[in-house]
């Protein structure tokens, strides 16, 4: 991992509260707003989302505040029990505040509600905090009218509009690129732009100036498949700590425990945009098959031996690449400019146009390097030599403050060759002053600038010193201190008229320079970020290939089949910490969809279960998979029911949340989507339990052709005779043998078949629980198969025994414990 230039300087962060007063007309209007935290900004995007539910249509937009570009969704059917495609919004662009309308309705407002409430619990069940966290803020329905939206909307002004454009010309343009037919985007839109115009003092970095759109992106939802959050902890694929705000970039967690499949995949980034972009990724699983081929084919490309020293160079201009976000450019400007920023806007621009060169050489391989080659246009060639035209790095790192290059600026060089002779002339014009003003008295003085008063003459020799307030013909006395007079000369009144501030004339000067360059520069900041963005995507892939050579990953056949066909697989977290047994899943395609996974405790059912999981999402991410070889059919939804602990906060037990999970899949699943449950009777009585496993597993079958891939592990090895006969149904377990001493040996090795024991005893050995204890609850588990456990009428007896003996052979009797004894033996339980 490449660490960043030393040349960067950290910026310092700040927070600030407005309080926003309620509308006239008593609507929820934001009445509160964070500032954004200018010290995180290189780490994160700050995302206001605005979404509108109209006719079962979700309508939704979103502008980022770091980069000023605005996304916008077209309208898209949604779920109105589940509102899955809404949470998958949220999650993929993980907004800071989420703008809906007073008028939505009250199922679209409480299914809001929830998903931020359950986001920020979740990152409190993991003790830690996610500045992702977003706040709800209610616009007044009045004032964010459709017609008012759409006029907003008719009046945005892109920086990549035509230039000096009519009305008529720009209503052209706009609805090149908005289809004004989808009224809920149209409207979310609006609403979006009115609450930032509202609120820019309150979220800009610089509230002077005014919000910028610098381009208009589309979000695409329709091939996304579906992961809810139980799913994404479930699986371990991201965790609450590892969002880019929090990463600390070049480290990573190197212990196994806590490990996600996003920590794992980040070590192999080389830049901050590239862990942005793999964030994203793993947040956007897709159906899209092309993009997966296009995905695969360029990691098969960087494994090729013969790419290598492509591979190498890419790597190396990729540790380059920083975010150009509105603070950097803010940062480039004004009389308090600083360098480092510079030196990442040119370092950036280099590297792009080094990766586009190499990408052009192979433009004809790989789609993604054609894309990149033609990022970087002549527009940003020009860019880079006016940065290197314009500024002295080297000067500008000695003098720790942005310096201009000579020959630029006519002018400015020669306001420097006035500050460069400056000494030289303060010390003929005090020579000068002592001829011909000051008396034979002076036998020292000096020429200075003071800021506020200008030039004055500074005599601080004396013989015989002089009065403290002594005048002097020719000379304005205005001050003395520590002996030294400070009078206004003829020359200093000179030097005021012709010299000046030379050092503010420079800066002012400077800033000239620099703001023609900064507008230059930001007329084509769009297609910057376009090609940072394409780069941040070769470095998620570049990463994705070193995983695969570093962990002997497979390319997975996708497909538009519904098969699961995966030889030797692995789980990609747990193999890196232990050595793994591999094991197969052949689902769908003539064999069986429903897995009914049986075997002892700790077998290692869990693990597999989670291992297809993942291996099915890798896939579906553009990732080379841990097996010797996979065929995946695409799938729509991943869902899974493995949820293994209480929640105070969910007010729900293990065996509620089970019961919620398992209901999610029951009715979200479709015939392309995979099901993962673990031990859904996991929490209740026995009969119970295997009751509800059957009655599930019964519905799936029901299902018949629609029936969804289905790994189902439990311990109620009595549910067997309860679930239909069908060749929909395979039973598994896992290998293990018992050895001489009773211990057990599992091998992790998946067979076909099923169990009767659990092995509970034998696996309690492992864990070291008291050999008294274990001999016991044998004993107590042979005589119930047994049917020999002792009756109410035989306890009694025992206990009325105990009573007798101690009455006999106790000299001091403990009336407490004897009254205890009795009260068992008429009262047993």
């Amino acid at each position: 991992m490449m660490s960043e230039s030393s040349d960067e300087e950290e910026e310092e962060e700040s927070t600030a509260s407005v309080v926003m007063p309620r509308s006239k007309d008593g609507e929820n209007e934001p009445r509160s707003f964070r500032l954004p935290k200018p010290g995180i900004f290189e780490d994160t995007d700050e995302i206001i989302l605005s979404v509108i539910w109209n006719n079962n249509h979700l309508g939704a937009a979103y502008y980022n505040v770091v980069t000023s570009e605005l996304f916008i969704m077209e309208d898209t059917m949604d779920d109105v029990d589940r509102f899955d495609t809404t949470r998958a919004l949220y999650r993929q662009c993980s907004p800071r505040y989420v703008v809906t309308n007073a008028a939505a309705p009250a199922a679209f407002s409480n299914a809001i509600k929830k998903i931020l409430t359950t986001e920020m619990r979740s990152n409190e069940d993991t003790n830690s905090f996610v500045s992702c966290n977003a706040e709800l803020k209610v616009t007044c329905k009045k004032e964010h009218t459709y017609e008012r939206c759409s006029h907003r909307v008719r009046c945005l002004r892109l920086e990549s509009e035509p230039r000096n454009a009519s009305n008529a010309d720009r209503l052209t343009f706009l609805n090149s690129v908005l289809n004004f037919k989808c009224y809920a985007m149209i409207h979310a839109l609006g609403s979006l732009l009115l609450f930032v115009d509202k609120h820019w003092n309150n979220i800009a970095l610089d509230p002077s100036g005014k919000p910028s759109f610098v381009s208009l992106n589309y979000i695409t939802l329709h091939d996304l498949v579906m992961l809810d959050e139980d799913t994404y902890k479930a699986l371990n694929i991201v965790q609450a700590k590892d969002h880019p705000s929090l990463f600390k970039f070049g480290k990573t967690v190197t212990r196994a425990k806590g490990v996600s499949l996003f920590s794992l995949l980040n070590r192999y980034c080389h830049s901050r945009p590239g862990v942005q972009f793999l964030w994203k990724t793993l947040h956007h699983p897709t159906q899209n098959l092309t993009l997966l081929e296009n995905r695969f084919n360029a990691i098969e490309f960087f494994l090729d031996p013969n790419n290598q020293g492509v591979v190498e160079n890419l790597s190396s201009c990729l540790g380059h690449v920083y975010r150009l976000t509105n603070t950097v450019l803010a940062c480039c400007s004004g009389p308090q400019a600083k360098a480092s920023n510079w030196y990442k806007v040119h370092k950036t621009l280099s590297r792009l146009i080094s990766i586009a060169d190499i990408c052009e050489e192979h433009a004809e391989r790989l789609e993604l390097f054609n894309r990149i080659a033609e990022s970087v246009t002549a527009e940003l060639l020009y860019v880079k030599y006016f940065i290197e035209y314009i500024v002295d790095f080297g000067e500008s790192r000695r003098e720790r403050k942005l310096v201009v290059k000579p020959n630029v600026d006519p002018l400015l060089d020669e306001l420097d060759h006035v500050r460069r002779t400056l000494p030289e002339l303060l010390t003929r014009m005090g020579e000068k002053d002592m001829r011909e003003h000051l008396p034979p008295s002076v036998t020292g003085c000096n020429m200075l600038y003071l800021p506020n008063i200008g030039y004055v003459l500074a005599i601080n020799k004396w013989n015989p010193t002089p009065p403290e307030d002594v005048a002097l013909p020719n000379l304005e006395f205005k001050f003395s201190i520590n002996q030294v007079h400070y009078y206004k000369s003829s020359s200093a009144k000179e030097l005021d008229e012709t010299v000046g501030d030379i050092i503010l004339k420079i800066a002012v000067r400077q800033n000239h320079i620099v703001q023609k360059l900064i507008r230059y520069m930001r007329k084509h900041t769009g297609k910057m970020l376009h090609a940072i963005q394409l780069c941040a995507e070769l470095d998620t892939l570049l990463a994705f290939s070193k995983v695969a050579r570093d962990y002997n990953y497979t390319r997975p056949n996708v497909t538009e089949s519904k098969i699961l066909d995966v030889v030797e697989g692995r789980h990609p977290l747990m193999e890196c910490a232990t050595t793994f047994v591999p094991n197969d899943i052949s689902s769908g395609n003539g064999n069986s969809l429903i897995k009914l996974l049986m075997g002892p405790n700790s077998c290692g059912k869990s693990v597999y279960l989670k291992q297809i999981g993942l291996i099915v999402f890798m896939a579906h991410i553009g990732s080379y998979v841990p097996a010797r070889s996979a065929t995946i059919g695409k799938v729509s939804h991943i869902l899974t029911q493995m949820s293994n602990t209480e929640s105070i906060g969910l007010n729900a037990s293990s065996f509620l949340q089970n019961l919620r999970q398992i209901n999610v899949a029951l009715r979200a699943s479709t015939a392309n989507s995979i099901v993962i449950t673990d031990e859904l009777d996991r929490g209740t009585s026995e009969a119970s339990g295997f009751s509800l496993v059957a009655a599930v597993l019964n519905t799936f079958v029901e299902k018949g052709a629609d029936c969804p891939h289905v790994l189902a592990a439990t311990h109620a090895y009595t549910v067997l005779p309860f679930l239909h006969r069908s060749p929909l149904i395979e039973y598994q377990t896992f290998e293990y043998t018992i050895n001489e001493d009773e211990s057990v040996a599992f091998l992790y090795r998946l067979t076909n078949g099923s169990t009767s024991r659990s092995l509970a005893h034998h696996v309690a050995r492992i864990a070291e629980l008291d050999q008294d204890i274990v001999k016991r609850a044998l004993e107590v588990y042979e005589k119930i198969k047994q049917r020999d456990l002792p009756s109410a009428d035989h306890r009694r007896f025992d206990t009325l025994k105990r009573i007798f003996d101690r009455v006999e052979t106790s000299q001091q009797l403990d009336l407490e414990g004897l009254k205890s004894l009795v009260r068992q033996a008429i009262l047993p339980k």
